[in-house]
């Protein structure tokens, strides 16, 4: 059974994940399509990992076959190049070879809809009905040299357009005469050489060269990640460092000072300066992992917000049906700008980031102490427990029905369970407890006003289990 996530299918390589599967999938998509009487362009783009060159192919070879015109990467892309291309370009959809931030030894697929944004629960949940019931017989391909000869498929390259347009986006030019010493650490991914080139200066970029095993690394932009480029940060004296995941969409990143500055404080960052610089308004939506300056920025400035399960393709779904959609994040590192995206984008992000530190003419530390003075100082720290089949199995059932009244010596003023279970607790603070959906393992979240009350929430949150 090919089952679709949080975002896209994942599966081991060589297992799951291999030729088979992914033509399949191919065929899936297209079958969707031509029920519904759409017809035209699908980017096809592809990362770093094993096999990931080589499936893009195969899912150009079968959409071809099935008469859509495809443009293919001509090298390693982040998914938000193909989603800004199938934006930009009035393409019916776009499909991404990546796991993502997963381990090495996955790969999977991203599907994206007509506005770039992940494909929805309906679009996927469509996408299995027509896999459960296909044969492999029915899978249709032709080779991708008598594809091109038909004129059915075109090599594109990733970075021409989404440079320029971001180079128009953002005061490049600015921020090339602050002078800001810049690092940049893609984790062996396909964010690969992106920054310098918008940029057109030099960083000190990291981890750049290829490699499928992300030298030992998951291509996640979170603190244990990021240790070596810390140790450049402090020993180089730059101002600031930014790393993106495997695909590019997440983003993460080191201040001044060494510190590691996670997402939260990231969409929270910008978030203040879309609506207090900017003067932007409208929705602004967040999954449940993420952090509360969310909602005391939203209050403060008076925009509207939502709050739903994890996975951009729940998010990115109420950002395409509001009428006036502002921007949307998560815990993991994925930020949209719906003026720019309805998707992530970590070299977007990275460049918001630049663009707030250039504007106030202040270093990331300073800007971030700003922030706190306005709405108080958040904390948040995220435990990941990797647990046997048979006990996991146990937790999915178990956890809707844990209860406490009290934790982290705090009243519980409410509990949401519609992912994992939340405890919300009397002085703003917070506990969730939920299994990843892309990932075998369970999750344990907390925030609070000081480290030692996130400690506690997480210490507690593990007895819980017991």
């Amino acid at each position: 059974m090919i089952k679709f996530g949080t975002d896209g299918w994942r599966a081991i390589i060589h297992e799951d994940f291999n030729e088979q599967n992914v033509r399949r999938v191919a065929h899936a998509l297209a079958e969707y399509l031509l029920a519904r009487k759409k017809k035209g362009l699908i980017y096809v783009g592809f990362d770093r990992r094993l096999l990931s060159e080589e499936s893009a192919g195969q899912v150009a070879e079968v959409l071809t076959a099935n008469g859509f015109l495809v443009r293919l990467s001509k090298n390693y892309c982040p998914t938000p190049v193909v989603a800004w291309q199938t934006k930009t370009n009035q393409a019916i959809a776009g499909v991404m070879i990546t796991a993502s931030h997963n381990p090495p030894q996955w790969n999977g697929i991203k599907i994206k809809e007509e506005d770039g944004g992940a494909a929805s629960p309906e679009y996927t949940a469509a996408i299995e009905e027509i896999l459960n019931s296909l044969t492999d017989r029915e899978v249709k391909q032709i080779p991708l040299k008598e594809a091109r000869a038909k004129g059915l498929l075109e090599i594109f390259d990733p970075m021409e357009g989404y440079i320029q347009a971001l180079q128009k986006r953002f005061a490049t030019d600015e921020i090339r005469k602050a002078n800001w010493k810049i690092g940049f650490d893609p984790l062996y991914g396909a964010g690969t050489d992106y920054l310098g080139k918008i940029l057109e200066t030099d960083i000190f970029q990291i981890h750049g060269e290829k490699d499928p095993n992300f030298g030992g690394l998951n291509p996640e932009p979170i603190r244990k990640n990021l240790s070596e480029m810390i140790r450049v940060v402090r020993d180089k004296k730059l101002d600031l460092a930014l790393s993106t995941d495997g695909d590019a969409d997440r983003i993460g990143a080191v201040d001044e000072e060494g510190n590691f500055v996670d997402s939260h404080h990231i969409f929270a960052l910008i978030l203040r300066h879309l609506a207090s610089v900017h003067k932007k308004t409208g929705l602004v939506v967040k999954t449940i992992t993420t952090t509360n300056m969310i909602d005391k920025l939203a209050k403060r400035y008076h925009l509207r917000l939502l709050e739903t399960p994890v996975g951009f393709k729940h998010l990115g779904g109420k950002l395409r049906a509001a009428p006036d959609p502002l921007m949307g994040g998560e815990e993991s590192g994925g930020i949209a700008v719906t003026d720019w995206l309805n998707e992530r984008d970590g070299i977007f992000s990275a460049l918001f980031l630049l663009d707030i530190i250039t504007y106030h003419r202040k270093k990331l530390s300073s800007v971030i102490e700003d922030l706190h003075r306005e709405i108080g100082p958040h904390y948040f720290e995220r435990l990941d427990l990797h647990l046997g089949e048979e006990v996991m199995k146990r937790l999915r059932e178990t956890l809707p029905r844990l209860k406490r009244d009290r934790l982290g010596g705090q009243t519980v003023s409410e509990i949401k369970t519609f992912d994992g279970t939340k405890f919300l607790l009397s002085d703003g603070s917070w506990l969730l407890i939920r299994a990843s959906g892309t990932e075998p393992l369970l999750r344990l979240y907390a925030e609070s006003s000081t480290p030692d009350q996130v400690k506690r929430l997480l210490e507690e949150g593990q007895a819980l289990l017991c």
